[in-house]
């Protein structure tokens, strides 16, 4: 029988980091590029149901890591609108259709005696699996493993055993964690740095997704807690955290991230009886890492621009904004309907200071779509 899991002995009183870690049955190398795209974005949409932060993640060919803060363990208070907004989130269209017309017809039903039993205990159904670490592992790799086995026509397991999660303490130690979990692809040999391996929460924020950016912003803002402290960190400001990652945590998580990268070696004694040095630790050569502090961890306008290119997988435009705006008015049936301008400003203090500003446009279907 599996023991229960160790929890934070705080979580009544504070959020929790987790950095939580699940291998493929038999090692087996399955995460191709595919297979990354769809478990990253089920992630995505299991972090929003359930509440609980991704501040970091890495997904490798036979396993994944992810740096995880849950809330602190009390009765999930949300609007309305709010649970209608996370059901839809994580379940299928039909499934929340569903739900919303179950939803509302209990509201309609008690509201002549201003009621809201019924609905309540219907709401509470799903807010009580929220901000609970186990059912947000579980519903990712339960879902996941159902596309990849109807996906490949497999059946039986496809993860090996339980998933590992261990409790990290806010503050130095997690964004010790957190660049541990964007260093993987170096230290395994296939990406020279951490920014060229597209399935990092890193890379990500670089190439410009703002979920990556705020979690890893959030890594920052996280304070350092002594064990028996109750204290809260500082109100974490929702809107004002999208402007987290350009005002400076870019800068910081970069430098942090590559102190930690240094590649090692030691002197070993070859077959010629010649002493010579052998790589213990795959990384970053001092010299480049050199570079990164010497530069504030600024990164140049033509290295961030290549990285976003190499992001891109379903079309791009680079201009001025009346460039691009002119190119959107000229094959607006490339884009969704409610698409209204093509520009997207590229964010970057580095590139504030460039004196024309760059705008991007992404998204772009490979085919129009059908006439209705």
């Amino acid at each position: 029988m599996a023991t229960a899991r160790y929890l934070s002995p705080y979580r009544k009183y504070r959020s929790a980091v987790y950095h939580c870690i699940s291998r493929v049955v038999d090692k087996n190398f399955i995460m191709g590029d595919a297979e990354c795209l769809h478990f990253v974005s089920l992630m995505r949409k299991c972090e929003t149901f359930y509440g609980i932060k991704i501040l970091s993640y890495c997904v490798m060919s036979n396993h994944f890591h992810l740096l995880l803060e849950v809330p602190k363990e009390q009765e999930v208070q949300i609007s309305d609108d709010e649970f209608l907004r996370r059901v839809k989130a994580l379940y299928s269209a039909n499934y929340y259709a569903e739900v919303e017309q179950i939803f509302y017809n209990l509201l309609a039903s008690q509201a002549d005696d201003n009621s809201r039993v019924a609905a309540d205990n219907f709401k509470r159904q799903f807010t009580s699996r929220m901000n609970n670490l186990g059912n947000f592992m579980k519903s990712l790799k339960q879902r996941f493993s159902s596309w990849y086995n109807r996906k490949n026509e497999r059946e039986g397991y496809l993860w090996s055993a339980r998933y590992i999660s261990v409790l990290v303490q806010a503050g130095y130690i997690a964004r010790i964690m957190s660049t541990y979990i964007d260093l993987n692809p170096v230290r395994a040999g296939i990406a020279e740095k951490p920014e060229d391996y597209r399935w990092c929460s890193y890379s990500a924020a670089l190439a410009g997704d703002k979920r990556a950016q705020r979690g890893l912003s959030r890594v920052l803002w996280l304070k350092d807690e002594m064990p028996n402290s109750a204290a809260e960190n500082s109100p974490w400001l929702e809107e004002e955290s999208r402007h987290y990652w350009t005002q400076g945590s870019a800068d910081r998580y970069r430098v942090l991230l590559y102190a930690d990268a240094e590649e090692t070696f030691k002197e070993i004694l070859n077959r010629d009886g010649k002493w010579v040095k052998s790589q213990v630790r795959k990384g970053i050569s001092r010299e480049e890492i050199e570079k990164v502090a010497a530069s504030n961890g600024q990164l140049s306008m033509a290295s961030m621009l290549r990285h976003k290119v190499s992001h891109f997988s379903r079309g791009l435009v680079i201009g001025s904004q009346l460039f691009l705006d002119d190119v959107f008015l000229q094959t607006k049936e490339y884009f969704g309907e409610k698409r209204t301008s093509g520009a997207r400003k590229l964010r970057s203090k580095q590139w504030s200071k460039s004196p024309k500003t760059i705008h991007a446009m992404r998204d772009i279907q490979v085919e129009p779509p059908p006439p209705s």
